[in-house]
């Protein structure tokens, strides 16, 4: 999401819940990154009274912006020293290119969400097929999805938090 590469990691997980062991149902990551950055992670399925909860925050040195799933409509960005302002989807200034305008299926003001996200995947997979058969590199090339490495990702972090945590949440490399 951010570009930053993990440079090692720490993670604690538990299993709270004991019909669900051996397998943890929460999960407290903090992670270094290449530069210096920090980062963490917390994945739980007992938070109690949250239903959703799924918020993702990047903080920079200037400001920091926040996406959460409670209100997938709006993107709240914080500048040091000013009022936090609420920005809201499908609106023309969260956009530097066509190409995020063209994501929105429903405009500003109107619901959208989960479903929508994977028919903008499934949209740009047939857009990447169509364009391989015509053996045009141009515009498969032109065309973003998540590919392979994304998925590569997702399951090394997962592994290096096993490991991590079966070493009693010792720092491991990320590599």
């Amino acid at each position: 999401m951010t570009g930053l590469e993990v440079d090692r990691l720490s993670c604690m997980r538990q299993s709270f819940i004991k019909s669900r062991a051996p397998l943890e149902d929460n999960a407290h990551v903090m992670m270094e990154f290449k530069g210096g950055a920090v980062g963490t992670l917390w994945a739980s399925a007992v938070n109690s009274g949250s239903m959703h909860q799924q918020k993702i925050r990047v903080v920079g040195s200037k400001a920091s912006i926040e996406w959460w799933d409670e209100h997938p409509n709006q993107l709240r960005y914080e500048v040091q020293g000013e009022p936090p302002r609420i920005l809201d989807r499908g609106m023309g200034y969260l956009y530097q290119d066509d190409a995020g305008v063209g994501a929105n299926r429903v405009g500003g003001g109107h619901a959208e969400g989960y479903f929508e996200s994977w028919a903008n995947l499934y949209h740009r997979f047939a857009l990447a097929f169509a364009a391989a058969d015509r053996d045009d590199q141009a515009a498969l090339a032109d065309i973003w999805f998540p590919g392979i490495d994304a998925g590569i990702e997702g399951v090394r972090l997962c592994e290096k938090c096993v490991e991590s945590a079966d070493q009693n949440a010792a720092w491991v490399e990320y590599k």
